[in-house]
Formats: structure tokens, sequence, C-alpha cells
């Protein structure tokens, strides 16, 4: 019996893993650094194998040892490596400058100067000093009441993303740089470091792939999960420093650097819907090498088996299968979603440059994979481009036909509250100083809300008494002898009557009383001694008789439908549904302008006549108006002209911004 080229096995390393229950047998061609996993009867052939390279005099034992069968599935899976090196080292691969790395130099002779530095960063100390500043961050933000909220409300500003792509590669370095150290703390040889384009956005990258084979589950998780460390790391510090600092661009650029670290490690980093450090890491955990790939497979299958009608491909056959088969559903939904934020955020803000990040981020999620993946024109054969183009334009026939002859309502959804704005808003009739505290709660008719004082008033109800004691006297001495003088004397004090009697509502009206018995809330911040102007907001009384109003605020671009087409309204106040007849709906267009987009503000009022207002406070709820019925164009049209008022919206209020 022959042996099987022994000399190419020198070029293949063999490793034994305990993952997950179970035992792996991995080959790793050095050549390339592509890692097979192996069946236990060929691994053992390939060991023997090793033996007698390493030794010639165990050859006539190998010999022995090795059945036919066995030979010959060793120089089959060597036949097999040296084909795909030759593929992979021969052939000139497209460059797609979606995905492309550039490799720069190889960072492993630096690695054992960076031994005490990995010593001292990794660790399970590392986890005590992430606790005690995220405690720091804790503390602060209580102080700061949380303000950092505004820069994650800001992520998609025009500065914000121009901080995004100046600062992006540097704290990439230094995620990849704890990579490098959890690396260099296990003994991993770091291969390779460089510029990776995703879509021709350049970003730095690590090899630590030498991982799979020469580091223990519990290193390898440790080397996938030093990058998200090193994120929260760089978004806590940057988040203390942030707190620290105010009034400069050095304060905005730390809370963007705040926002891109943490949202990067939680969205992607640590997503295991990507492959990236957190995919990794879980999976590692779990023993499931190569998932990713398993279940893109799968999923592949299950699309050419539905697009070759049952002829192509496979459905799952397995609970495992199975979830392989839902774990790569769940990653094109995850994509999907991330692309609709980027479109639902940029495009209302930035309409053009919104379209081509949208498309960009397409491109790189979908378009590039499907690139890398599709086979060659040649290897689907005749029949295989009739189906393709049979299914192709069976799918567009059936997206025109759902677009056309689908329809559904036109409906939004409005938040309302009781009115207490308006309807039962409670204004100071007259100026004046605060006098006793104003307290919230029950009342009956005829309490006093809020009592005012106003020496001005006071001073001049007197000065005017003691005016008309002169005029009454002036009045006396000429009655019965000047005529003339007398009716003057008359109409000054038919004057100071009248303004006694506009000063003495004034002084009347310092003392708010409740008509009817009901619930007072008073404003914030109301304190005794505080100025309050004729006509400012003290609070709402919300009487216990009467019907309650409800209103809330309509977007503009809803009005035309709602005047033309209104159908239904249901309203949803905590976990009850309840119908509300449209004709007690009033819908009025408040004369102000909406400060930040320039827009007309409408304001919607509803009746609800089982409800007392009392009844109401606390109980925010949600009115969906429903629409006349349009086919799936018109919505998609209607749509769009959303983004782009949202857009001219944006516009405005950036050139109002401007020009303060």
């Amino acid at each position: 019996m022959d042996l099987v080229r022994l000399p190419a096995l020198k070029q293949v390393a063999l490793r034994l893993s305990a993952e997950g229950g179970r035992v792996l047998y991995l080959a790793q061609d050095r050549a390339t650094g592509r890692i097979f996993t192996l069946p236990a009867k060929l691994a053992h052939a390939l060991r023997l194998s090793q033996q007698a390279v390493n030794d010639p005099a165990q050859v006539t034992q190998v010999r022995e040892r090795l059945d036919e069968d066995q030979a010959r599935e060793a120089f089959g899976f060597l036949h097999m490596v040296r084909s795909a090196r030759a593929t992979d080292l021969l052939r000139k691969k497209p460059f797609n400058p979606l995905f492309a790395n550039i490799p720069l130099f190889d960072p492993s002779p630096v690695q054992r100067y960076l031994e005490g530095v990995a010593r001292l960063c990794v660790g399970p100390q590392v986890f005590g000093a992430l606790f005690a500043l995220a405690l720091l961050c804790f503390l602060m933000g209580v102080q700061n009441d949380w303000a950092i909220a505004q820069e994650f409300e800001r992520a998609f500003s025009i500065e914000a993303l121009l901080s995004f792509g100046l600062i992006a590669p540097a704290l990439k370095v230094i995620h990849e740089l704890g990579h490098v150290l959890a690396a260099t703390r296990y003994g991993v040889r770091v291969k390779q470091a460089g510029i990776m384009l995703v879509g021709l956005y350049p970003m730095p990258f690590v090899d630590v792939t030498d991982a799979d084979m020469t580091a223990p589950r519990r290193a390898r998780i440790a080397i996938s999960l030093a990058g998200i460390i090193t994120d929260l790391f760089i978004g806590g510090l940057a988040f203390v420093a942030w707190h620290l600092t105010e009034g400069s661009y050095f304060h905005v650029l730390l809370g963007n650097i705040v926002v891109f670290s943490t949202l990067n490690s939680i969205l992607f980093n640590a997503n295991p819907l990507i492959k990236l450090d957190g995919y990794y890491a879980l999976f590692d955990a779990l023993g499931m090498r190569n998932f990713y790939t398993r279940a893109a497979s799968m999923l592949k299958d299950v699309t050419a088996w539905f697009g070759s009608f049952g002829q192509n491909g496979a459905l799952p056959r397995s609970w495992g299968q199975a979830g392989m088969l839902g774990y790569a559903l769940g990653t094109l939904v995850y994509r999907l979603n991330i692309l609709w934020i980027i479109a639902a955020g940029l495009m209302p803000k930035y309409l053009g440059g919104g379209v081509l990040l949208t498309l960009w981020g397409a491109l790189v999620m979908f378009v590039a994979p499907m690139m890398r993946a599709a086979p060659s024109g040649a290897s689907l054969g005749t029949n295989g481009f009739r189906r393709r183009a049979l299914w192709c334009g069976g799918l567009t026939a059936m997206v025109a036909v759902l677009g056309i002859w689908v329809q559904w309502s036109f409906s939004v959804v409005v938040p309302v509250s009781v009115d207490t704005g308006g309807r039962y808003q409670m204004t100071a009739r007259s100026s004046g100083h605060l006098e006793a505290p104003v307290h919230s709660g029950l009342v009956e008719a005829g309490a006093v809300l809020v009592l005012q004082d106003n020496a001005v008033l006071r001073d001049d109800l007197a000065l005017l008494a003691q005016e008309m004691i002169g005029a009454e006297a002036v009045l006396d001495s000429v009655r019965g002898e000047d005529p003339a003088k007398a009716k003057a004397a008359q109409d000054k004090i038919t004057s100071l009557t009248e303004r006694q009697h506009i000063l003495e509502g004034e002084i009347a009206n310092l003392r708010l009383v409740a008509s009817h018995s009901g619930l007072f809330v008073p404003m914030e911040r109301l304190q005794p001694g505080q100025w309050l102007n004729s006509g400012q907001s003290v609070g709402a009384f919300l009487p216990d008789t009467g019907h309650a109003y409800l209103t809330g605020d309509v977007p503009e671009r809803y009005v035309t439908l709602y005047q033309a087409s209104l159908q239904s309204a249901d309203l949803k106040i905590g976990k009850t549904y309840q119908s509300v007849d449209v004709a007690g709906l009033e819908l009025r267009e408040v004369m102000q302008l909406d400060r930040e987009s320039g827009t007309r503000s409408w304001q919607l009022t509803v009746q609800l006549p089982n409800q007392v207002p009392s009844q109401m406070l606390g109980q925010p709820g949600h009115i969906r108006l429903r629409f006349e019925r349009a086919p799936a164009w018109r919505h998609a049209v209607f749509w769009w002209q959303g983004v782009v008022e949202k857009y001219r919206e944006a516009q405005m209020l950036d050139r109002a911004n401007f020009l303060q």
C-alpha cells in the first residue's frame, strides 16, 4: 500500500478543539490561512501521515496502520487543499472597492514589546476598571440631568456626520489596538494590519485569525470582546471629559465620540447578527464555528428552491437547519432596519445626500455581498438563465400588480391630552406679586386658587379716593352759582368714578376663584413674591362637570386629507379603545409657526361626552385618524412628498439658524 504524497502535509497544521460539548478536528493551510473542519477518521489519517513525514523510521508502522480508504481520503484532502490554494493564489480577483483589504505591514515583530502593556490591560482587572468608570459616568449623568441625550438626538446632523467621518478612523485604530493587546496577552500572532475599504471609506483592521488554530476558546472570546471593551472605555472617558468641559468645539467633539463609540459597540460590534466581534464571541462561546456561513448557505438554498420552483436548492430538514434559516433571516431584517434608519434619519434633512448615503448603505450591505457570491454566467446554463428571467419577470409583475391593486387607508396617529393649554388654562387677570403659595389638588366652588397683591393699584385707588373728595367739594362750591363749572366738576366726578370701578375690578381680579368644584394644577416654579403679568398662565383648572376636551397637534401634510376624506377615528387611552364620532372632532389652525420647522400648526380637539375633565389629567391618549383608501403607489408618492417637505423644513431651520 502506497502512502499519499506526504511532503505536502508539512504545509498543513492540525489541531484538536473541544467546544460546545463536542470535539472538533481542524486543519489549516499555512500558505493561505484557510481553516477546514475534518471528520475524525480523516484527521486520524492525516496525523499518522504527518508522523511518517516527521520521522521516516515510522513509515512502515504508518503503512500498517493506514488502510486504503484512509490513504485515499487523505490524498483527496491534500488535492482539495492544493486546488483551493491555486484558486486563491493564482486567479486574479476582481477589485471590489466596496470591500477591499489593503495589507500594510506585519505587526507580529512589535508584539513582544507590548507584552507588559498587554498583561496590564488584559485580564479580570479590566472589568473592575470598567465598572468604576460606568459608576462615575452614572453619577455625572445624574448631576447634569443626562444632557448627553441631546448629542444622541443630533446624531444625524451635518456637524455630527462630518465629525464622525474625521474621527472614526482614529477611534478604529484604538479599537484594533485592543484586539492586538488581547492577542499578545494570549500568545496569538497578529499576521497583518492594514486598511479596509468599506464603500470606499478607509478603516483600519488587524488579522487575528491565527487565534482559531493556536488559542483556546476562552482566549478567542477575550480577543473578540477586546475591541468592544475598548470602545466602551473610549466612550466612558469621553463622557467624563465632555462633562468637565463646555462652550467649545472640543466639547462638541467629545459628545460625538461618546455617541459613536457607544452606538458603534451596541448596534454593530456587539450585535451577533453582524459578522463582527459580538458574533465571534457569542458563537465561540456556544461552540458553533462557521455558523454565519452555514446560515447564509441555508438561506441561499431556500431562495434557490423557491427561485427554481423546487428544482434546485433545498428546504430545512431539521430544527437545527430551521434555526440557521431563522438566524439568516434575522441578519437580513436587521440590515434592512439599519438601511431604513439611515434613510429615515438622513433623507428628510439632506435630500440628495441622504439618497446617496442610502444607496451607499444598500450597496455595502446587499449588493456587494451578492457580487462576491454571484456565480459565473457559464455555470447557470440556458435553463438557469430562463428560470432566472422567469423569476425576475414574475417578481416585477407581482410588484406592479401589488402597487396598482392593493389598497389600504391613509392614517395618522396623533398624541392627545387634556387641553390644559387652552380651554382649561387659568391665566392671571391682573398684574401683581404672588402673595401666597399656590397649591394643587381638588377644590370646591368659590375657593381661592391664586392670590396676588399690587401695591401700585392700591395706592392709585387711594389717590383716586382723595381726588374724588376734592372733586365733590368743588361741585358743592359751584352748584347753583356757575352752571358751566358745575358741569365740569360733575364730568370729573364721573370720570373718577369710572376709573375707580376699573381699579377696583383689577384689584378684585388679583384673586382667582374656582367657578366650579374641580382639580387645580398650578404651573411649576410659582413662588410667593413672583411677579405675574396680566394674561400669564398660572395653571389649569379641570372642573368636575361638563365634557372633557383633548387636544393634539396634527402634521400639516395630513390637513388636506382630513378636510377631504376623513373616514373614522379611534381613541386609545391606556389599554382602552373607543370609537370617536368624527362630527365631534374639530381641526383649527393655530396662528403661530413652529420655531424648529417653520411650518404652521394645526390643532385637533376631541370631545369626550362621557368623561369629565378632572378625570382625564395624567391620561394621555392616541387617536388614529383614517382617511380614504388608496393604492400602494399613491402611498409611496405621499411618503416621498413627506420626505421632501421635511427636507424643506430642515433647510428653512438651517437658514434661520444661520441668520441668527
